[in-house]
């Protein structure tokens, strides 16, 4: 299954995973964290980017008003090269709709969230000839974040956060129609084989998801600038470690792969161990690289990954042994890796509540994701919902650390340091 969110915004928020992308995303001041007035006048011009283009005759510039996702004022008016100014005055007061500016050229299509806007009277709406040519695109940083390993199912959640950047004046959006398309014009990225419930996060203008054999594809339209895609996925593992190959298509200026020590280390020879950054009290050890050209494969590893318990693991070596494996989609995983702070300091907490069993600890996770659809759908406040969550999550985990072989402590004093292969 594939999760896709596009969205028009200058930060990422895959809350469930919010406390990893916090790493390494700047939380912008401007987004609003209430709703605006709605202004007595929206105003601004339009330009075109493209070296030598212009502005066409007959532009269309369109307000909409949503209230509750239904249309309730539209307006459009027209602009061209010779007057590229617009205004709209006609605004409905009314603190429950929101407002958007949107427009489309060339087969792209692009919108401005008022609410977001200090200065709506004020606003640029810049539009781009188009190009269905990559050489412009470069990956300015890759980073790569496992919050998360299930021991007890070999399971482990690993999000990337790639920083993308189109250096031209063209705003990139594939041609299937061309002579020359032959589906390797698409934006693309490598997966690990077996990777299990991808979901997409992107800052970019909507386009389709498209699985091939090394990973997936985009449709999306890059427009000049820098953009920012987000993915996670599930990745089962079947001894202490698991190899990682990818091809950086459009090569990366940084490379970083970060992990708590208490699941793994990284071994590479493309990568040094760097920094420990704590967020919260969950220290992740930091491995980077820089410098890599289009097309390169890399390769490390994550070693000495959390295992199974001891009865798990004396199920699996006899054969017919009859194991009862802990169902973990990842959308039950992707709630526990946002908790990723919490769980490790309860953790800490020691025979302090009853174990549960598996099927009660999946049934409560999926309570912990029904509980953040209601928060989300404001069928419950924000005090409600912490509350319930905290005693669920406090609930789920409720044994899961008699899961961990009893060396893992002594091996967490080897893997801290960890070294990449020379």
């Amino acid at each position: 299954m594939i999760t896709v969110r596009w969205r028009n915004a200058p930060v990422l928020a895959m809350s469930a995973l919010l406390a990893a992308v916090i790493l390494f995303m700047a939380v912008g001041s401007g987004n609003a964290l209430a709703q605006r007035p709605t202004p007595d006048r929206v105003a601004g011009a339009v330009s075109n980017g493209t070296d030598g283009a212009e502005v066409p005759e007959g532009f269309e510039i369109a307000l909409l008003g949503l209230r509750d996702g239904d249309f309730v004022d539209q307006q459009l008016v027209k602009v061209g090269p010779d007057d590229p100014l617009f205004e709209f005055t006609d605004l409905m007061k009314d603190e429950d709709i929101q407002y958007r500016l949107a427009w489309e050229y060339q087969g792209v299509t692009d919108q401005i969230f008022l609410a977001d806007e200090i200065a709506p009277q004020n606003l640029g709406v810049v539009i781009h000839e188009t190009t269905d040519s990559l050489d412009d695109i470069r990956v300015s940083a890759h980073a790569t974040i496992v919050p998360t390993v299930v021991g007890s199912d070999r399971l482990m959640a690993v999000l990337d956060l790639v920083t993308l950047r189109n250096d031209g004046d063209h705003t990139f959006i594939p041609d299937p129609s061309a002579s020359n398309f032959t589906g390797m014009n698409l934006l693309r990225f490598s997966l690990p084989e077996g990777y299990t419930e991808l979901a997409v996060d992107s800052v970019l203008p909507q386009g389709q998801l498209i699985e091939i054999d090394t990973g997936f594809a985009m449709t999306n339209p890059i427009p000049p600038g820098t953009h920012e895609i987000l993915y996670s996925y599930a990745i089962n593992y079947s001894g202490s470690s698991f190899d990682f190959t990818r091809t950086l298509a459009y090569g990366a200026d940084e490379v970083r792969v970060l992990i708590p020590p208490e699941l793994g280390t990284v071994v590479a020879d493309e990568l040094e161990p760097a920094q420990t950054t704590e967020l919260g009290e969950t220290v992740y050890k930091e491995f980077s690289g820089s410098g890599y050209e289009p097309g390169f494969k890399m390769s490390f590893a994550i070693e000495d990954l959390p295992q199974p318990g001891l009865f798990i693991r004396i199920n699996e070596a006899i054969p017919g042994g009859n194991v009862v494996v802990f169902g973990f989609p990842f959308l039950i995983a992707a709630a526990m890796a946002g908790l990723v702070v919490y769980v490790l300091l309860s953790s800490r907490r020691r025979n302090l509540a009853m174990a549960v069993s598996p099927d009660e600890r999946m049934e409560i996770l999926q309570q912990i994701v029904e509980l953040d659809e209601r928060l989300e759908a404001g069928e419950i406040d924000a005090d409600q919902h912490q509350a319930s969550r905290d005693a669920l999550t406090s609930r789920a985990l409720a044994g899961m650390e008699d899961d961990t072989p009893p060396e893992e402590e002594d091996d967490e004093a080897t893997t801290e340091g960890g070294t990449p292969r020379g």
